[in-house]
C-alpha cells in the first residue's frame, strides 16, 4: 500500500566531526499530492501531531522545517530512545514536494562507548570493549535507522491521504 502513495529515497550522510562523529541519518519521500508552500503550515503542524505521541518534545515549526528533540519514554522499545533530535523539511524539487527526516544520534554513540568502555575495564581485555561497543552501539544503530526509515514510510502514507482527504477541499 505504501508504494502507492509516494516515492522513498534513502542516504545516510555520515557528518566529520571528530573524524566520523556524530553520525545523521537523512531519508527523503517524495509526497505523490501537490503541496503548495503556503500550505507547509498544515502539513508540519500534522506531522507535529504525529510525532508528539512518539514521544518527541521541544517541537518547532518554521516556513518549511519542524525541529523536535526526543522526548523521554522508559520503555527500550520506544523509537525515540536512539536519537537525540530530528527535522522534517519540505521542499519542492523540480515540481515534487520532498519531505526529508534527519535525524541525530549523538547519545547513543556517547552511551555505548561509556558501557563498552566500563566492559573493557572489568574484563581488562580491550577486544571484549571494541566487541561491546560494536554489538552495542552498531545493533542499536541498525535498528534505530530501519525504524526511523519506517516511522517516515508511515508519515508519508499518512501525509499523502491528510492532503488527498482533508486539504482537497481547502484547495
Amino acid at each position: 500500500m505504501g508504494g502507492d502513495f509516494y516515492k522513498l529515497d534513502c542516504y545516510i550522510q555520515i557528518q566529520p566531526f571528530l573524524m566520523s562523529f556524530p553520525f545523521s541519518i537523512k531519508y527523503s519521500a517524495t509526497l505523490v499530492e501537490k503541496v503548495n508552500p503556503p500550505d507547509y503550515p498544515i502539513v508540519l503542524q500534522f506531522i507535529s501531531d504525529f510525532i508528539i505521541s512518539k514521544p518527541a518534545k521541544d517541537i518547532v515549526i518554521e516556513y518549511n522545517s519542524l525541529s523536535f528533540k526526543a522526548g523521554s519514554a522508559w520503555s527500550n522499545w520506544n523509537i525515540m530512545q536512539t536519537i537525540d533530535r530530528g527535522v522534517f523539511r519540505l521542499e519542492e524539487k523540480e515540481g515534487d514536494v520532498i519531505l526529508t527526516y534527519e535525524f541525530f544520534m549523538y547519545k547513543l554513540f556517547i552511551y555505548t562507548s561509556m558501557m563498552a568502555l566500563a566492559m573493557g575495564v572489568v574484563s581488562q581485555e580491550i577486544w571484549a570493549g571494541v566487541g561491546a561497543f560494536l554489538w552495542l552501539c552498531g545493533m542499536n544503530w541498525v535498528i534505530g535507522a530501519m525504524r526511523h526509515r519506517g516511522l517516515l514510510d508511515e508519515l508519508a502514507a499518512d501525509i499523502d491521504s491528510f492532503i488527498n482527504e482533508k486539504m482537497a477541499g481547502v484547495r
